[in-house]
């Protein structure tokens, strides 16, 4: 696979791995890399979620970890990359508008259902951000536990997605669109990101490390915050929590 170096000083290719994230820290942590570099995976035994849930990582989706030296970021960085994915979904299937969509606050989802997990961790004392992504790309079918809940692209068009290509325009944007981000945040994606939202409008529950909430959907700030009305006219911006019901 030959990927442009928009991003990365070194790309590195597995068959398989536990997680592109574990690999990601390992090669970090022994000092094994320098700069920013892709760690790419046909396969993984034990792909992450949020929470510790796992990722069913087959042959046939797109698992990979981006990791980013240096960069003065924040855990706005989930939803930019999220942003940046879905616009490099509708480049390469321009079909898909208003089917693909951005749930606050690490999914895209495609007809109702889980397309395409972010996770992002902080390695604070190594300087590193690390942004795992898994796409499912060409999974042509999941389990009785996940065929109600997730999708792949391969499902939807009817057609294998080329992982070179989908690749190249996804860094492509990344890396054109990441010096606006770190001056601007999202401030300049908040439109989009509200255009784009699989949540707008919606009565949710939202569950925190303290307690739950119940509110209609607003958006989010350029903090990345979901924004909750939460009584008539109060609105309450959450930093953090799990979306547990759709009302």
């Amino acid at each position: 696979m030959k990927i442009e170096q928009h991003l990365f000083d070194e790309i590195y290719s597995f068959n398989k791995v536990v997680s592109t994230m574990n690999t990601a820290q390992k090669m970090i942590q022994n000092g094994d890399v320098n700069g920013n570099f892709l760690i790419l995976a046909n396969e993984q035994s034990n792909g992450k979620g949020r929470q510790a849930a796992g990722w069913f990582s087959p042959e046939g989706g797109l698992w990979f970890t981006m990791a980013l030296y240096g960069l003065p970021l924040d855990s706005s960085l989930t939803i930019f990359t999220g942003i940046i994915i879905h616009q490099a979904i509708l480049e390469m299937l321009p079909e898909l508008e208003g089917r693909l969509k951005i749930k606050w606050p690490n999914d895209i989802m495609l007809d109702g259902k889980k397309l395409c997990g972010i996770l992002t961790l902080h390695l604070g004392q190594k300087n590193y951000f690390l942004v795992g992504v898994g796409v499912d790309t060409n999974i042509t079918e999941f389990g009785p536990d996940l065929s109600d809940i997730a999708i792949s692209l391969k499902q939807s068009v009817g057609r294998d997605i080329e992982h070179e290509e989908f690749l190249n325009v996804l860094f492509h944007f990344y890396a054109e669109e990441l010096p606006e981000f770190m001056d601007s945040r999202l401030r300049n994606y908040l439109e989009y990101y509200k255009e784009h939202c699989y949540l707008k409008g919606q009565q949710v529950l939202l569950s925190t490390e303290f307690e739950s909430f119940n509110g209609r959907v607003q958006g989010i700030n350029s903090k990345g915050a979901l924004l909750l009305e939460i009584k008539d006219g109060m609105i309450q911006p959450f930093y953090s929590g799990s979306i547990e019901k759709i009302y």
